[in-house]
């Protein structure tokens, strides 16, 4: 039996991003007597990106920390929060939630790797881990780093030698692709990044013992930040009276109290490095002189201009609007005494196929990619039977190419009745007409991820994700922690299957066959057989179709028969094809509600059904992504196509399954999958 802990992306053995390997590389510097130059990130403008910050004609000169110091040190005591100063870069969102991971020394410790310095085997390159929905991956960098006159151009530390929050930084930006990618986000995605945990956004209005909630958090081991939310993008910077900075991040390091437990403070961090709040209990206030010498000596209490300051708690409650709070399980959410189980979906939303929209969109909603979930029975106190869970829907990739991009995300859960159980992996339009949701998240945000924490019956329940709008391509991770019992799949992930053959077999009506037998001795060679030209002349012909089946889809249809090799047809099997061609051709003009000649894959799905195949969501996805044209839709020419091309292959694997065990144990869908492209 495998070890979890040692599958690829776990923490035990986290990936290899861009298949760097460290040891390989290091190694290979030692024995070369080189430093190591990173050619998955040079050191160069693209690498920088695109930031309006910086003027062209700036000498921006990439150095190596030894160039920029002589006594240079990756870490200088131990890693701390006045280790990481914001430089020209707006990723104060990164910075705080480092901030907060830099008081877990186990999570920071693996984050940043022990046993790294410019002295020792000193080769250039160090590593980096960091979690991406789902998986933990390695990142390496050179130690090459972008200086203007010397100094660094983005993230530093108060002490002038230490480098290890740069470098970071570096791994990070390369990571998302480059250093403008980090600018503006959400402190709950680095943190999550940071610890792969689940985060929580509170609204501080809404919480009474908030003193009590972060103190609590924090001594579980919860990273806390914090900002004031800006009420327009022209408040963003700007700074209230005792200077405080709107729309940007702070971290919460820690909590205290003075005058005997009367007055509860929380200690913050401006990840600047600079910039301290001025009001009642900052650095040089005089309520400090009201405290006993020991009470200062417990709180560490140290006045200097480092970004760090108290704050009691009605002054913070009156002054920010958010905590943003992140833990390794949803326990530090919430009470500890229960046992969380998670399952985890990966999907996309392709346009024109599983992209949607949201509930607005009716003709459309139903294709959105959604999982299913079984939860349990768990006795509450009040004796009712339910279940908690905390669900996540995160988009990926949206910080690419310099730019960051979140489409506006949701999800909805439904409950499926006893009704619907043996539909599970097929509701279709029907299902979602008749029903509402019985919990979701927030309304879509352009954030990288959407959560909630929900309590419901135990029961059957559907998630489904999507966008605001159709069409709206991505690719995103869902992850759902529930207590006692939480059994789940992706939602459309059944065993596909053909009853084509059944379907077409239905009588035709009478004067069919006489007029295909017509057309068949008009149009047929000397041997009283048809070729795909032959046959496209006739089909086209006897159902007057406009525009005419391709000559190439008649061939697929042709060698889609048995014709024992030979590529031509009989007059039976002529006649049996066109008699499905006209069933098709009815089939389609049944869900081409629009008459435009044209169907979207969400008719598509429809029609495939009609004409007797059920695929799973991968395979219509592959599906739609092989046949459909630029316009996102399939003609008359490319559904008769598909067609064949499924009937074959269900063919195929009904003929190697017989005889191939490892074919047949795979099962029909691997081998739809396999072939669907071709």
């Amino acid at each position: 039996m495998s070890n979890p802990a040692l599958e690829p992306g776990s923490r035990e053995n986290p990936l290899k991003f861009k298949l760097q390997d460290y040891e390989s590389l290091r190694s290979a510097c030692l024995k070369e007597k080189k430093l190591f130059e990173d050619p998955e990130f040079a050191a160069d403008q693209e690498s920088i990106g695109k930031l309006p910050a910086l003027k062209p004609d700036q000498n921006i000169v990439w150095l190596r920390p030894k160039e920029i110091n002589k006594k240079a040190q990756f870490v200088v005591g131990k890693t701390d929060t006045t280790d990481i100063c914001q430089g020209q870069l707006g990723d104060c969102w990164l910075l705080a939630a480092l901030s907060c991971l830099t008081l877990q020394p186990p999570l920071i410790s693996y984050v940043v790797p022990e046993g790294q310095s410019f002295q020792k085997s000193y080769t250039g390159l160090f590593r980096f881990r960091f979690w991406q929905y789902g998986c933990w991956e390695e990142v390496l960098v050179d130690d090459r780093l972008p200086t203007l006159n010397r100094k660094l151009l983005f993230t530093h530390s108060l002490s002038q030698n230490e480098f290890w929050s740069a470098l970071l930084e570096k791994a990070y930006a390369k990571l998302c692709g480059c250093y403008a990618s980090l600018k503006g986000g959400s402190i709950s995605e680095a943190m999550e990044d940071f610890t792969g945990g689940i985060a929580e956004t509170i609204k501080v209005s809404t919480v009474s013992a908030l003193w009590g909630q972060i103190n609590q958090a924090l001594s579980r081991g919860t990273l806390l930040s914090c900002f004031i939310e800006a009420q327009s993008k022209s408040e963003v910077g700007q700074q209230t009276p005792n200077k405080l900075v709107k729309g940007h991040a702070y971290s919460i390091t820690g909590t205290g109290t003075v005058q005997a437990g009367s007055v509860s403070l929380l200690r913050l961090r401006n990840p600047w490095g600079f910039l301290e709040y001025s009001g009642p209990w900052s650095d040089e206030s005089p309520e400090w002189e009201t405290v006993d010498s020991k009470e200062k000596e417990l709180l560490d209490l140290q006045p200097r201009q480092d970004g760090e300051f108290w704050m009691c708690i009605d002054d913070f409650k009156s002054l920010y609007s958010t905590v943003e709070m992140c833990s390794v399980s949803p326990d530090s959410l919430g009470d500890s005494q229960s046992d969380w189980r998670i399952s985890t979906h990966q999907g996309s939303w392709v346009a024109g196929c599983s992209a949607g929209g949201s509930l607005s969109f009716t003709n459309s909603y139903w294709c959105n990619p959604s999982s299913e979930c079984g939860w349990r029975r768990m006795m509450t106190q009040d004796g009712k039977l339910l279940c908690s869970a905390v669900l996540e829907l995160l988009q990926k990739h949206r910080r690419k190419g310099g730019s960051v991009d979140f489409l506006p995300i949701a999800f909805d859960i439904y409950q499926v009745c006893e009704s619907f159980q043996n539909s599970i992996g097929s509701l279709d339009r029907g299902f979602f007409s008749k029903r509402r949701p019985v919990a979701q998240s927030c309304r879509y945000s352009c954030l990288r991820a959407v959560r909630e924490g929900v309590r419901l019956p135990q029961g059957d329940y559907v998630i489904v994700a999507s966008t605001n709008s159709p069409s709206q391509e991505g690719s995103f991770y869902l992850r759902v922690y529930a207590k006692k019992g939480n059994e789940s799949r992706r939602q459309g992930d059944h065993l596909c299957s053909s009853t084509y053959s059944k379907v077409m077999a239905d009588p035709t009506a009478p004067d069919t066959k006489s007029t295909v037998e017509k057309h068949f001795h008009q149009h047929a060679s000397m041997d009283n057989r048809l070729n795909s030209l032959e046959f496209s002349k006739l089909v086209n012909s006897a159902l007057a179709l406009k525009p005419p089946l391709t000559l190439q889809t008649c061939h697929s249809l042709i060698f889609a028969e048995d014709t024992q090799s030979n590529g031509t047809l009989t007059l039976p099997q002529t006649k049996l094809l066109v008699t499905a061609l006209r069933k098709l051709q009815s089939v389609f003009s049944q869900f081409d509600q629009d008459s435009s000649g044209t169907m979207s894959s969400f008719e598509l799905r429809l029609a495939l059904k009609k004409s007797g195949f059920q695929l799973d969501s991968r395979t219509m996805e592959l599906l739609w992504l092989r046949h459909r044209t630029d316009d996102l839709c399939v003609t008359f020419d490319d559904f008769v196509n598909i067609v064949a091309k499924l009937r074959k292959l269900f063919d195929l694997f009904e003929s190697e399954a017989k005889t191939n065990t490892k074919v047949k144990q795979q099962g029909i869908n691997t081998w739809l999958l396999k072939f669907i492209g071709i």
